[in-house]
């Protein structure tokens, strides 16, 4: 071997040498980032996690309330209409107790007012009806 293929060997193996140190740094630097990534995201787990547990009770609290809210709701609906039909009973119960009697006085004075006027038109008890001489004469 010539003295330039001996440098330029030495050279290779020099360079070869410098390439596998700076893989062994940048892969000694990748595993501590690595380590480092891992580290914060469990701690950001850890800090999450109380966060995570808070929202799950208020979406349980949530959830009850709104159960509860139905069942009022339901429960009011349900008063409501037993009220309404208790309302249209009383109504009704009340217009045939009050209702029926008025009418039937209410006939029985127009019954009064129809004879009373019977007897007024004509002193004798009877209405005789009035013609006049036009009524003869009317052609129609």
């Amino acid at each position: 071997m010539n003295g330039w293929e001996l440098v330029f060997l030495g050279v290779m193996a020099i360079a070869l040498v410098a390439m596998a140190v700076a893989q062994m740094i940048l892969a000694r630097e990748a595993a501590k980032l690595a380590r480092q990534a891992s580290e914060a995201i469990q701690e950001f787990r850890r800090d999450l996690q109380p966060m995570v547990q808070t929202v799950q009770r208020i979406t349980d609290d949530v959830s009850k309330a709104t159960a509860l809210a139905r069942q009022q709701v339901e429960r009011i609906d349900e008063l409501v209409g037993t009220t309404a039909g208790r309302i249209d009973e009383t109504v009704n119960m009340i217009q045939g107790a009050v209702a029926q009697p008025i009418r039937q006085g209410a006939a029985l004075l127009a019954g009064v007012r129809a004879a009373l006027s019977v007897f007024r038109a004509d002193g004798q008890g009877l209405a005789r009806p009035v013609r006049d001489e036009d009524d003869a004469l009317f052609i129609g």
